[in-house]
């Protein structure tokens, strides 16, 4: 399979064809895609999905990609590597972005083939796109800011069409006050103490024991478990695309020190997260 390897740590293309000439491929960064107009199919990791016109696509490093088109189709293509989500110039905003893109690539490998539910985004995003394109065709500058808190909104609006439950729960919720409480677990999962079934109970207004046995009811898994899945996920993630150091990931979801945050990678992967992201790299 070929593989893309872009040094730059943000390019930018807007560009109408008749014809995709590119074979599937695989890149060393993330890409947003977006389609203004056209229509064709995306074959994805092995899927294939019909897209239109105002469909966003987003591609973590280890996915594969092409697409064909039945009529003229124009995109817009954001790519970027991790340098990038370290910020430009004077603007840092590492652990932001890395929070970001962990929601954003988590959703995406469940959910390839649409990311946008939310009634009206597509039309914004269409509009952002199209002026990020602007400006980048005017600077051709990855340091520009302007084109940085352009790409922030476009992630921002992605993300609050996908704030909801990871896809290995039911996919219709029991009711609201479930929904409220992934929320926040979501929201905090980087705060260990907020995380602590005690706090939540209290911020709820539930009892400690009706908390537990609600939160398995309506999932059909332990609230420990949920929370100990998705921080795994958000793991593995950082493990796969991020530059920070296995110290540094540990630190940052709220692990106490490295004995336990080993300990804890190793009872769900079999392995330490040195040697995970030693394998994940070496099958890129």
């Amino acid at each position: 399979m070929k593989r893309y390897i872009q040094h730059e740590y943000l390019k930018i293309s807007h560009f109408e064809v008749t014809e995709w000439e590119h074979p599937v491929h695989n890149h060393n960064h993330f890409e947003i895609i977006f389609v203004h107009s056209g229509e064709g199919q995306h074959q994805l990791n092995n899927n294939t999905y019909n897209f239109g016109p105002q469909q966003l696509f987003l591609l973590g490093p280890s996915d594969f990609h092409s697409f064909t088109l039945k009529s003229p189709t124009r995109f817009t293509f954001l790519k970027f590597n991790n340098i990038y989500l370290q910020g430009v110039g004077d603007i840092h905003l590492q652990s932001k972005w890395n929070q970001a893109m962990d929601d954003l690539v988590l959703h995406a490998s469940q959910h390839p083939g649409q990311l946008l539910s939310c009634q009206g985004d597509a039309s914004l995003l269409d509009q952002l796109m199209r002026l990020i394109a602007q400006e980048w065709q005017a600077s051709k500058n990855a340091a520009n800011e302007t084109i940085f808190f352009l790409i922030q909104a476009v992630i921002s609006v992605v993300r609050r069409n996908i704030a909801h439950p990871l896809p290995y729960l039911p996919e219709q919720l029991p009711d609201d006050k479930i929904t409220q409480l992934l929320h926040y677990i979501h929201q905090h999962i980087y705060t260990a103490d907020k995380l602590q079934i005690e706090h939540l109970a209290t911020r709820f207004g539930y009892s400690k024991n009706y908390l537990g046995v609600y939160f398995r009811e309506q999932l059909k898994v332990t609230l420990r478990d949920y929370v100990s899945r998705y921080k795994l996920s958000l793991i593995e993630n950082r493990l796969r695309h991020s530059t920070l150091s296995i110290k540094e990931i540990c630190y940052e979801m709220g692990f106490t020190d490295l004995s336990h945050f080993n300990k804890f990678f190793h009872k769900h992967k079999g392995m330490g997260p040195k040697e995970f992201r030693a394998q994940s790299h070496a099958t890129a």
